[in-house]
């Protein structure tokens, strides 16, 4: 087993989960990011609707995370996920073709009932977004 590389930082603030990654990840971090997600979001008994992914200091990770954090996604939707923002500097960057590979489509629901997911360029921007669609 590895030690982690890269960090992260998971908090939240009302009904929105706050995700600040950095560095060039391994699968012990992704697995250790995993972990933190779902207990964050277990303790939040349901009331969190909201991500805001902060990815601007991440540097990518190896090829065996994608599948956990795929997986990830799913977990955190079938907990009450309704909406994430993934905020990087760049929205045309291969990291956020990551992110897009990974989008989960779901046309059976009802627009406020499927998770979403946008990309922007500042916390300010993924903010609004959220507020514009009412789950924040």
């Amino acid at each position: 087993m590895f030690n982690e590389h890269g960090e992260f930082k998971v908090t939240i603030q009302g009904d929105i989960l706050l995700a600040f990654v950095s560095g060039a990840w391994n699968l012990e971090t992704a697995k250790a990011y995993r972990e933190t997600m779902l207990k964050t979001i277990e303790s939040a008994n349901g009331n969190f609707l909201c991500l805001i992914s902060n990815v601007n200091a991440w540097e990518l990770c190896t090829p065996d995370c994608q599948l956990l954090m795929g997986q990830l996604a799913k977990e955190c939707i079938a907990k009450g996920l309704k909406r994430e923002a993934v905020v990087n500097e760049n929205i045309e960057s291969v990291k956020m073709d990551l992110f897009r590979k990974h989008t989960i489509k779901n046309t059976t629901k009802t627009s406020l009932d499927a998770f979403q997911r946008s990309f922007f360029e500042t916390d300010t921007e993924a903010r609004e977004w959220q507020k514009k669609q009412g789950v924040a």
